[in-house]
């Protein structure tokens, strides 16, 4: 990386960067989608029950995957420090910590599926939920191994892996889906149900495929523990798990504020639930954008620090807040112009579809705050400022946006956001609070560096 780049030149790079990971979680958010798409050809009723199931299992899936995320600023501080021998010790316990987080996570997931998840309402909505949680449940430690090993590849600058394991998931989920949900060749028809079969088959191959392709690499395999005889000691371990576990302790919570809005929604029955999971399944795949872009400034910020190149930092900053409103923009434009022809792609119920395009105004209104504070946070990643993700998650979302959504939402005050409308004015105010909150904490941590009162190590 050259030393001096124009703002223009570090936006271009930003986005070479991203651009691989962009598609590639695009392809991963269209694996879900399927799911809705797929489950939802089986009836309203599997399609709310994978939506609920869903809404379990990705809080306790984003646990070990949040904790992932320390490996980018980790390694990439490392590359540009040139330090690349202590890279496959890194890499080793991000894997170790978080495979092990992710088996504690499956047993909470059976327990919850057998014994704690019993809801009154329709019967048919939560016996597909049930079993589509007790068959997802094992992807969990099988998804920290292979989150691992992207993170630990895009951290390297091969960002191309998440696009090609992307695209290869795309290829064998949807036709897993579909003779599991509809039980062709033999199968057995499971409905909703077959959505979670069909995603723990892909995930072992693209665990399995993944390992492969670092063993194929030559630069990813000599700088991998698979080559190199890595020792771990526990204060290593534990090193990393305070750096880490405020990451994926803030991705569950803002998972389950998810799961806790599903579950409130629950009582107004299968329109409600459906609409709200159609529409946040809509905007999670516009939220690719700033996610991947999210990324990107992370590993070039943490890049900037190890070589302490405080110049190059100011750069990439400067760059990743006008990249945000980019993203902005085109988050905004998606939504409103496709919010009666997106929706229609789910279901061809006409109440869920009306009540989704409605909700993806608001959708679009959130653009603005998510987007900022999703970029904000991984800058925040870079600098290794973890702490505060969370602190400001919990805030955010339980303090501030639950509850305004459930005060709007069953119309404890008189507004004209009632029903599921509440609960994405809630999720504004949230995120509005946190982007402020991330601003001022990235201002404090380049004044901390530009003071020389910063350890990069």
């Amino acid at each position: 990386m050259a030393k001096k780049q124009s703002i223009n030149s570090v936006i271009l790079s930003l986005f070479r960067l991203a651009l691989p990971i962009i598609f590639g979680n695009v392809a991963y958010a269209l694996l879900g989608i399927s799911d809705i798409v797929m489950a939802g050809m089986a009836g309203t009723s599997d399609l709310a029950g994978v939506s609920i199931g869903g809404s379990f299992f990705f809080p306790g899936l984003m646990f070990p995957i949040g904790m992932i995320t320390a490996l980018h600023p980790i390694v990439s501080r490392l590359r540009g420090a040139e330090k690349y021998y202590d890279i496959p010790y890194s890499h080793l316990c991000a894997l170790l910590v978080c495979f092990a987080f992710g088996i504690f996570i499956m047993l909470i997931l059976l327990f919850l599926a057998h014994f704690v998840l019993n809801i009154e309402s329709d019967a048919r909505m939560f016996e597909v939920s049930k079993g589509y949680i007790t068959a997802i449940a094992f992807c969990v430690p099988i998804g920290a191994i292979f989150a691992s090993m992207r993170a630990y590849c895009e951290a390297m600058g091969k960002t191309k892996v998440t696009l090609y394991f992307g695209l290869l998931a795309l290829c064998y989920n949807i036709p897993l889906n579909y003779v599991f949900i509809f039980g062709k060749f033999g199968m057995p028809a499971l409905g909703g149900i077959g959505c979670g079969v069909a995603t723990l088959i892909s995930m072992l191959l693209s665990s399995l495929f993944i390992a492969i392709y670092i063993r194929c690499n030559k630069e990813l395999y000599l700088a991998s523990f698979f080559v190199n005889k890595t020792r771990i000691k526990f204060k290593d371990l534990t090193a990393y798990l305070k750096l880490s576990l405020p990451l994926g302790l803030s991705s569950s919570v803002e998972c389950f504020c998810f799961t806790v809005i599903a579950l409130l929604l629950s009582p107004l029955g299968p329109i409600s639930v459906s609409a709200n999971s159609i529409a946040m399944s809509i905007t999670t795949l516009i939220f690719n954008l700033p996610l991947s872009l999210g990324i990107a400034s992370s590993i070039m910020t943490g890049y900037a620090i190890g070589k302490n190149d405080l110049e190059q930092l100011k750069r990439v900053i400067k760059a990743a807040y006008r990249i945000a409103f980019i993203s902005i923009a085109f988050g905004i434009t998606i939504l409103l112009s496709l919010r009666h022809e997106l929706p229609a792609l789910f279901t061809e119920d006409a109440a869920v579809i009306k009540l989704s395009s409605t909700l993806l105004i608001f959708a679009a209104c959130n653009q603005v705050c998510e987007n900022l504070q999703t970029i904000q946070a991984y800058l925040l990643r870079g600098f290794k400022d973890t702490k505060i993700i969370f602190i400001t998650t919990v805030l955010s979302f339980f303090l501030l946006a639950i509850p305004i959504g459930y005060i709007n939402c069953y119309e404890y005050i008189n507004t004209p956001f009632n029903g599921p409308k509440g609960f994405w004015v809630g999720i504004f105010s949230g995120l509005f609070f946190a982007s402020i909150l991330y601003r001022r904490r990235i201002l404090y941590h380049w004044r901390q560096l530009k003071n020389n009162k910063a350890k990069i190590f």
